[in-house]
């Protein structure tokens, strides 16, 4: 069994995240549940944001309990990360992380799917708040785990 070969500090996690298209999201529904989902994200000054629709089951599992995971789709080149979110609102009420969704999301047909119009989408902007995160190589397994976390 590898060991953790050692701390990353959170700028690096973030670093990490911010250029992947998609985030697996997972929660927990009232009944204890898991549910997973994708959902599409942004870093900005080192803070991890996503968006869905208030009518989705990952939007209703957080109103009940905010933890969530969020990982990266590889199963290569792995960021686990553990904490909780803060509903933040409409998108539109954050306008400097919905400028970052629009120019991270410019290819041909992504702009219908953004919360330009979150009234009509009635979407809801979550900021991750972590805890704690994973990190590893799956080349270099046994010499690239690392984990951050925040307590001291």
């Amino acid at each position: 069994m590898a060991e953790v070969v050692g701390t990353v500090d959170w700028a690096e996690v973030a670093t990490r995240l911010a250029p992947a298209r998609e985030y697996w999201v997972a929660t927990s529904a009232p009944d204890g549940a898991p549910h997973s989902s994708p959902v599409w994200g942004v870093v900005l000054d080192d803070d991890l944001y996503f968006f869905t629709e208030r009518n989705t089951v990952k939007a209703r599992n957080l109103g009940a309990n905010p933890r969530v995971v969020i990982h990266l789709p590889s199963a290569s080149d792995v960021s686990i990360v553990h904490g909780s979110v803060l509903d933040l609102g409409r998108p539109t009420a954050n306008p400097d992380v919905l400028a970052e969704f629009v120019a991270k999301y410019a290819a041909p047909g992504d702009q219908e799917f953004l919360p330009l119009d979150d009234v009509a989408m009635d979407s809801v902007l979550y900021r991750v708040q972590p805890a704690r995160a994973m990190l590893w190589d799956l080349a270099a397994y046994d010499s690239s785990q690392r984990r951050w976390s925040d307590v001291g």
